[in-house]
């Protein structure tokens, strides 16, 4: 069962408040309405609530301001947003009404305080190949997915997206009695991971690998239904990027055989809208598309942050050196209002794609040269003086480029919560039981550590 934010009993009154919020016009602004690009153009400070502005205006250190925006979504805080009006060095109180939407903010995200669950050790001959994070992750699914087979007296797995294997190989190494076919898209991956089970001697007949791409297609599930056989199975993946976590969901819904999944999503940046042209995209329930609900490109994006795991901000953030993440910010946002006001942004209508090295972040010019060149506009068009004009107007507003920024980010938690339940959604919409949500992962080690499990009754 599905554990719900402490205030909400049921499902349909939880979905209602999440999407209420997420479809508010400052979230929608925050989130992508206003890109954090285009905050000189738009001027996206001045959308702000302007009581919040102000106050934030006459604290001195924005690095203050983001620290406790950031902490203000942590599970493991108290009233933190209550502690910064108390604590401030600003004389003034925190507007009551930017406490109240962290408070609503917070309350909105599915819990993410790892379920106390136990793990399978690694042998060293499996942990030897893997990192830190990637030792706690495995051993962890690895022993969920052989309790449910054990309930559910399953001896066959498919593992999609399996990457260099190392959840399927430890399956097939650790566990002899299962059977597991591994799917990836890409030759050199499945070249890794069928490496990696010879290194251990695990035959084919107990662990086959497959090229192929998966994208909900009839040919795909047929294969999988030929292996299968007479066999039931549970559809595994770990950190199912984008929308292949929603592909896997469809073939557990479509494929009679599959009978149990458990899968942990990430990447959301890649997940793909509902649109005329992608009739199957985001959101895929019935219950969230019947309520008008949708995220853009951008919100997508900022489900994929991890805030709270950032390390912390410098004190004296205004006066000391700048984050070369926060100068670039920056540097983009005062870039793109004069491509704007010189008319030259149609030359520049795709988002820059060039890497930032670290010399280009030296100073505005610099980086306002290097991002011209990789846009093919000529230097002739943007004069230094006007270059240097621009940073004289803009270099003090970093501290509103700095927290719009944060508050997009800080709506990480809510944001993934909405695609973890639309998911959900669509389970129980067609007839999955024993639907739930599992914080499988330190968070503080995995942020994306919310796994998707779910049965079919048997027929």
């Amino acid at each position: 069962m599905i554990e719900l934010p402490t205030q909400y009993r049921n499902i349909d009154d939880y979905t209602n408040g999440l999407c209420h919020f997420l479809s508010t016009p400052l979230v929608r602004q925050i989130t992508g309405g206003i890109h954090v690009n285009d905050a000189f153009i738009l001027n996206g400070w001045d959308a702000l609530p302007r009581e919040w502005t102000e106050w934030w205006s006459s604290i001195p250190d924005y690095g203050q301001i983001q620290r406790t925006l950031i902490d203000s979504i942590d599970e493991t805080n108290g009233n933190l947003a209550d502690e910064y009006s108390q604590g401030s060095s600003s004389p003034n109180i925190q507007p009551e009404s930017l406490t109240k939407w962290l408070k609503r903010l917070k309350s909105l995200a599915f819990p993410r305080a790892q379920r106390h669950l136990h793990a399978h050790d690694l042998p060293v001959e499996l942990a030897a190949r893997m990192d830190t994070k990637k030792i706690a992750e495995v051993s962890l699914a690895l022993a969920h997915i052989r309790d449910v087979c054990k309930r559910k007296a399953i001896r066959r797995i498919v593992d999609m997206g399996s990457g260099q294997g190392y959840l399927s190989v430890s399956l097939a190494y650790l566990f002899p009695d299962f059977q597991i076919l591994s799917i990836d898209g890409s030759q050199s991956q499945i070249s890794g991971a069928k490496e990696f089970a010879d290194s251990l001697a695990i035959p084919e007949n107990r662990l086959r690998h497959l090229v192929s791409w998966i994208d909900s297609s009839m040919a795909l599930a047929g294969i999988i239904q030929d292996w299968l056989g007479d066999n039931d199975c549970i559809i595994v993946g770990l950190h199912a990027c984008g929308t292949l976590s929603e592909t896997m969901i469809r073939y557990f819904v479509s494929i009679p055989r599959v009978v149990s999944i458990a899968v942990v999503g990430c990447c959301y940046n890649h997940i793909s809208p509902c649109s005329s042209t992608n009739p199957d995209g985001f959101p895929i329930s019935s219950g969230m598309r019947e309520r008008g609900f949708s995220l853009s490109s951008t919100a997508l994006m900022t489900g994929c942050q991890a805030p709270n795991n950032w390390p912390k901000f410098n004190e004296q953030r205004r006066v000391s050196s700048p984050s070369p993440f926060a100068k670039r910010h920056l540097y983009r946002s005062i870039l793109e209002k004069l491509l704007f006001d010189k008319r030259l942004n149609s030359e520049a209508s795709s988002r820059l794609n060039w890497g930032i090295r670290k010399g280009d972040l030296a100073t505005f010019r610099k980086f306002a040269r290097r991002a011209l060149h990789s846009l093919k506009i000529a230097d002739s068009k943007i004069l230094d003086e006007e270059l240097d004009k621009y940073w004289k107007m803009f270099e003090n507003r970093d501290y509103e480029i700095a927290i719009l920024w944060t508050l997009g980010v800080i709506c990480c938690k809510v944001v993934e919560s909405a695609i973890a339940l639309d998911r959900c959604l669509f389970l129980a919409e067609n007839n999955a039981v024993d639907i739930d949500l599992v914080p499988i992962f330190d968070m503080a080690i995995s942020p994306r550590n919310l796994m998707i499990t779910a049965n079919k009754t048997k027929t």
